[in-house]
């Protein structure tokens, strides 16, 4: 490689990181190749919302244009107007449902993920069906190894790949790459009621999302989709459940029976939205893990990770997605740097040493806060100390 081109650039995982680590490096001049082990971008069926809210300036810098001006096709209710009430998080009392505190998100936007992934696949080369076996190092650069028995060089290569991350378990090995269960059980339900009254209820809420803490779970609702928004009927909404329990890992019918008959209900529209959810509507219940980001071998500065596979965490907060977008502006910024002298080695181990440091040690912070906030969310007496009512969706 001569000192005028751009390095090459393997990005492993075709999640919201991997893809906004390509943008970020196309925006930059780079050719980035994204591989991913599913066979294509709509391969699962899973769907959640996202709020992008203190990192949204930094994604506003990292994306071209031409996917910012389309951001709006990944909104969840792109129809409102953003006033300060629309942009805030409130939050009930779960014994007695009167609320509790708000969470103001100045500027915030919630966002579908399969629409947001949709969005950022935008011109992005991507190898689907490709799953990782092993990294090698070779004299300048690493080789990735493919369970279909390919091989691709190149000078760097970032895990984006998620909470059980194969480039974190290569770094580190096995047993001090392997993500560990909270004990904390999140569902999801996905619902086209049909009838604008029960999309109403969730609406007035909040017309983007709310949440209810205190009594033993949490819940949520809110709208995923409002692409018409002059006939609510056709408007898709949303609810979340969270509780401590036996990991269990069920889908359709037999996670929404579960939740019914094994979990304590929650009250008012938060019971109502379950209540309501048709048989054949997605649901799904996992149980959320995490990992404590500790130092890995980067390679001589040429492997490192970026997102969920170097820091997965609870969802608490929102906070997830906001270190994901901080680590691919961190990423994108450090090979800026380092265009030009990729030849010099001592260079590279000082920028991308200092890369990982900073990703372990803000990882490792917003881990245990996570954890921290979860433990806090089941008891109404708690519920007020936590990040969320005291300094709300910051960092």
């Amino acid at each position: 490689m001569s000192s005028t081109d751009k390095p090459s650039v393997l990005i492993i995982g075709a999640g919201l990181t991997g893809l906004l680590v390509a943008q970020g490096l196309r925006k930059n001049g780079f050719s980035p190749i994204v591989v991913e082990r599913e066979d294509s971008i709509d391969a699962r069926p899973r769907e959640w919302t996202m709020l992008v809210h203190w990192a949204m300036p930094i994604l506003e810098r990292l994306v071209p244009e031409e996917i910012l001006n389309d951001l709006d096709n990944a909104l969840c209710n792109p129809n409102l107007e953003f006033t300060a009430q629309v942009e805030t998080l409130p939050c009930y009392n779960g014994v007695t449902g009167d609320l509790l505190f708000s969470s103001p998100t100045p500027g915030a936007r919630r966002v579908s993920r399969r629409r947001l992934r949709a969005l950022l696949a935008r011109g992005v080369d991507i190898r689907w069906n490709k799953s990782l076996r092993k990294i090698s190092r070779t004299e300048n650069g690493i080789t990735a190894d493919f369970e279909d028995n390919s091989t691709m060089d190149a000078d760097y290569l970032v895990g984006t790949d998620g909470t059980s991350s194969k480039v974190r378990e290569i770094v580190l090995g096995a047993e001090k790459a392997q993500a560990q269960g909270s004990g904390f059980l999140f569902a999801t339900g996905i619902n086209r009621y049909g009838r604008v009254e029960h999309t109403n209820a969730i609406v007035d809420k909040h017309p983007v999302a709310a949440l209810m803490m205190g009594a033993s779970s949490v819940g949520g609702v809110g709208v995923l989709s409002a692409q018409d928004a002059s006939d609510k009927s056709t408007w898709t909404t949303f609810w979340v459940k969270i509780w401590r329990g036996e990991a269990v890992h069920l889908q359709g019918r037999e996670a929404l029976d579960y939740i019914k008959k094994e979990t304590a209900p929650l009250r008012d529209e938060f019971q109502l939205a379950i209540d309501w959810t048709a048989d054949d509507a997605y649901v799904s219940i996992n149980e959320m893990k995490y990992w404590v980001p500790v130092s890995w071998d980067n390679h001589d500065g040429r492997v490192t990770l970026a997102g969920d596979a170097a820091h997965p965490m609870l969802i608490y907060r929102g906070q997830g997605f906001q270190h994901s977008i901080t680590d691919v502006d961190n990423y994108v910024h450090a090979l800026l740097q380092l265009h030009g002298a990729a030849g010099n080695s001592a260079s590279r181990r000082a920028v991308m040493g200092a890369y990982d440091a900073e990703v372990v040690k803000r990882g490792a912070a917003a881990v245990e806060q996570s954890l921290s906030e979860a433990e806090k969310s089941l008891d109404v007496g708690t519920v007020k100390q936590m990040l969320m009512a005291t300094r709300g969706h910051g960092k």
